[in-house]
């Protein structure tokens, strides 16, 4: 199967797209097309990127990674938003499309935290994710990195994170 990925910032989307992907995104996380136009408007911010897996001109597969700072100078993408079409799910589009946002991430030369659910954790790992050792709010969610060293290295914290083993 032939596909695309491409990779836009919000300021770089077009009505259709973010139609298409609020759609895409309501298949999962059902609430309305219109609460999740006003979540995409309300949280989504020009410079994040989207990354998008298309097929046969449809869009099968989309990531979220909001740029946020980590302090004045520096920044690190949140990896929000992670699906795949329920009729494209097992037949490896999820592989092809976190490899794809670990190399967004590195090309971008940023780290990346995301929080998910404990039965998310051995697929994050998979894509060489790692599981942190600092809580999040909730306590039933658990906070993995990528690309950590590249924050340590900037010596941006002042004690490296533990990794953690579940």
């Amino acid at each position: 199967m032939e596909y695309n990925l491409i990779n836009l910032k919000t300021y770089q989307l077009d009505k259709n797209l973010i139609e298409s992907i609020c759609k895409l995104k309501n298949s999962h996380w059902k609430t309305t097309i219109k609460l999740q136009k006003e979540f995409f408007t309300k949280n989504c911010k020009k410079k994040d990127i989207h990354s998008i897996l298309i097929l046969k001109k449809k869009i099968i597969g989309y990531t979220l990674l909001r740029k946020r700072k980590l302090d004045k100078k520096n920044f690190y993408l949140l990896f929000d938003t992670m699906i795949i079409n329920k009729k494209f799910r097992d037949k490896g589009f999820a592989k092809i499309l976190m490899g794809y946002n670990n190399f967004v991430i590195k090309k971008n030369k940023l780290s990346s935290i995301l929080i998910c659910e404990k039965r998310l954790v051995n697929f994050y790992k998979k894509f060489s994710w790692k599981l942190c050792d600092f809580k999040t709010k909730k306590t039933l969610k658990f906070t993995m990195s990528y690309n950590y060293e590249n924050l340590y290295n900037k010596k941006l914290s002042k004690k490296k994170i533990n990794m953690r083993k579940i």
